[in-house]
């Protein structure tokens, strides 16, 4: 299906159908722009608004792909379902962006947490009581090893994040 075929076919059922750009667009949720510019073959609608345009233009989305009107109506299962998976990867890709986007933020937080913690030494725990003068703080030195393990981790939450948010954007690799 080529974007200019599909235009023609858009634009020739809604002349049909007496309905103007600015209604269509009305009725799916989108831009009158948007609608010119399928019709122009200069873009193609989203994936979302392949089922309401079909309906909206009164017709199967087996003609609509095809771009043809069928003499004999046929099942929009097999299409329905390609879309449905459509949206179902889409859901899975957006989850997974977001789950390396909350690593990265992780990640950043602890590198750094672990260069306050190279660069103080030191580490406070603060214990409040039921006024101040029964509040208990404690403080100590610390070594290497905390800050240094604590950068190691976010470091690592911060690469891995960073390989999820690329992964998800480019699947073939």
């Amino acid at each position: 299906m080529e974007a200019k075929e599909l235009g023609a076919f858009i634009a020739e059922i809604r002349k049909e159908k007496q309905i103007t750009q600015a209604e269509l667009a009305k009725r799916l949720h989108v831009t009158d722009k948007a609608v010119s510019r399928w019709e122009r073959g200069v873009g193609y609608p989203d994936i979302n608004t392949l089922e309401p345009l079909a309906d909206a233009l009164g017709v199967t989305l087996t003609e609509l792909m095809k771009c043809s009107r069928d003499k004999e109506k046929s099942s929009d299962e097999g299409i329905i379902a390609s879309i449905e998976i459509a949206k179902s990867q889409r859901k899975k890709v957006i989850r997974k962006i977001i789950g390396g986007g909350a690593l990265c933020v992780f990640g950043v937080w602890a590198l750094l947490y672990a260069l306050k913690l190279f660069m103080t030494h030191t580490w406070t725990f603060m214990v409040s009581g039921s006024d101040g003068p029964t509040a208990v703080f404690v403080a100590g030195r610390i070594g290497n090893l905390p800050p240094t393990v604590t950068g190691i981790i976010g470091a690592a939450a911060l690469v891995v994040g960073i390989a999820v948010i690329v992964r998800a954007n480019n699947p073939d690799q």
